[in-house]
Parts: C-alpha cells; structure tokens; sequence
C-alpha cells in the first residue's frame, strides 16, 4: 500500500506541477475540483497558484483513497483539511451527483474509466472559460491506453486543448502527458 507523499509514480511530474501553478496562476479560477489526490503534488501546485491570486476560492478534493486501501490518509486531512473540502467517493459518482461547476478541474483519478464520462465533465461541470487537466493522457504503451480517447474525443469536436508530453531531461516523466483543455466562452 502507498504511503502518502513518498510514491514518486503517483505524482504529476516536476515540470507538469509546475505548468498547473502556472495555469492557475494565469487563469485565476475561483471554483477548483480536484479529481485524486495521488501523492499531493499537483494538489500543491494548484493550492500554490490560488495562494498567489490572493482572491477567495473553493477547492474540493475527490478521491476513492484507492492507492492507500481505501482509507484517507491522516497526513491528506492534516495538510489540506483547513483549505480544501475532502469528498470521500468514486469519481463517477461524484460527477453524476454534484450539481457544483468548476473554473478548473485537475483530474488523476479513475484511469481505467475516466473517459467515459470526460463530455459530460466538460459539457456540465466545466465553466465556460475554464480549464480541466488530465494526466498520465499519454501512457498508450502501459495499461491506460483508453485515456488517449479524450485526446481524440477533443479532436473529434474541435476543442482547444494542448498535449504536454515532452521529456528535455532523462529523469523527467512528461512523456505520461499533461492534457490542457480549454472551454472557451
């Protein structure tokens, strides 16, 4: 079982983190979802750009806690539980079930079906001028071959969206991909 923080696997690459701080930052999202927590950096990075914006925000966290037995982590309540709302669910019932939009949306949760649901998430929960994120888009070699139709699924109804799967180091982990998407208004 993961203990939170310390499995590098679980985490958004150095350089994807710091684009999201960077979108944040730009974008300047007030209402933040949050789709798995994994080892709590991209969690730090978005909290790091809402921090700089200096402007009130709400932030909802959603994970199954699946990677750490299905029990929230008491390190997750203690950092974040202050500063963001933690919903304990499945992200395909929490999608179905809220009736909250977003201005940005982070997800890095259900890699085995989040593509099912990715138009409702950008039809419904997705703000107009918003953005929503998806990681690991790119693993086509590995198991998650099923998220690249997002990838296409943006193609397919001309939605602007970018694919940062770059690697320029040998340590780094672009080559996962980090899928921007952009609701325009």
């Amino acid at each position: 079982m993961a203990t939170f923080g310390q499995d590098e696997s679980v985490k958004v690459d150095i350089a994807h983190s710091n684009l999201l701080t960077g979108l944040v930052m730009a974008n300047k999202p007030k209402y933040v979802l949050e789709l798995g927590v994994g080892g709590g950096r991209s969690t730090d990075a978005i909290l790091a750009g809402l921090e700089y914006n200096q402007q009130l925000f709400k932030y909802t966290l959603v994970d199954n806690w699946y990677d750490f037995g299905f029990v929230m982590p008491e390190e997750v309540g203690n950092k974040y539980g202050s500063t963001v709302e933690i919903v304990t669910s499945d992200e395909k019932d929490y999608v179905f079930s809220t009736v909250k939009q977003f201005d940005f949306i982070m997800s890095d949760a259900d890699h085995h079906h989040t593509q099912e649901w990715f138009e409702y998430v950008y039809d419904n929960l997705l703000m107009d001028g918003g953005i929503l994120c998806y990681h690991d888009i790119n693993l086509v070699e590995e198991s998650f071959v099923n998220l690249r139709e997002i990838y296409n699924k943006c193609q397919e109804r001309n939605i602007t969206h970018v694919l940062f799967n770059k690697n320029s180091l040998p340590y780094e982990k672009c080559q996962r991909g980090l899928l921007v998407i952009f609701k325009n208004k």
